[in-house]
C-alpha cells in the first residue's frame, strides 16, 4: 500500500516499493496522470483517485515522457532566461551579470560558449540537439 500525500498545488505524491517518487497530477487537458522516473502513464484518468488506484493495482502503464509540441518554443523561465524542450532534452539560455548569454543543456552549462544576444545563444542551443 502506498502512502499518498496531497501537495499544496493539488498533486498527490508517494514513493513506490523501490523508493522512487510518483506524482499524480492533471495534464493540460484535465486528465489525471502519474509520472515516475521520467515516465508518464500512457492513459489519463477522470480523477486522482482513479489514477492512484491504477498505479497501486499495477494496471497503469508508464511510457517514456515526451513533451508536447506546444512546449518546444522558447519560454520565459521563472528564474530568468528562457527554456525549451527539444529531442527529450531541456535547453536554457540565461544572461550573466556581464550581459553575455550562456547555454545550459539538461542543467549543465555548456563550457566556453558566450553570446552577445539571446538570439545567438538560442540558435547555438538549438544546434546542439538534432
Amino acid at each position: 500500500m502506498f502512502d499518498w500525500h496531497e501537495t499544496s498545488n493539488g498533486n498527490y505524491v508517494t514513493e513506490d516499493d523501490d523508493c522512487i517518487k510518483i506524482t499524480v497530477f492533471t495534464d493540460k487537458n484535465g486528465a489525471w496522470r502519474g509520472i515516475r522516473d521520467e515516465k508518464i502513464t500512457e492513459d489519463g484518468y477522470e480523477s486522482a483517485e482513479a489514477a492512484i488506484k491504477a498505479i497501486e493495482d499495477r494496471k497503469a502503464e508508464f511510457v517514456k515522457f515526451r513533451p508536447s509540441h506546444s512546449t518546444t518554443d522558447w519560454r520565459t523561465a521563472k528564474k530568468g532566461g528562457y527554456y525549451r524542450y527539444k529531442g527529450g532534452e531541456i535547453l536554457t539560455t540565461k544572461q550573466a551579470r556581464s550581459g553575455q548569454w550562456f547555454v545550459t543543456r539538461n542543467g549543465k552549462m555548456v563550457p566556453n560558449q558566450w553570446f552577445p544576444s539571446f538570439e545567438e545563444a538560442s540558435r547555438y542551443a538549438d544546434s546542439l540537439v538534432p
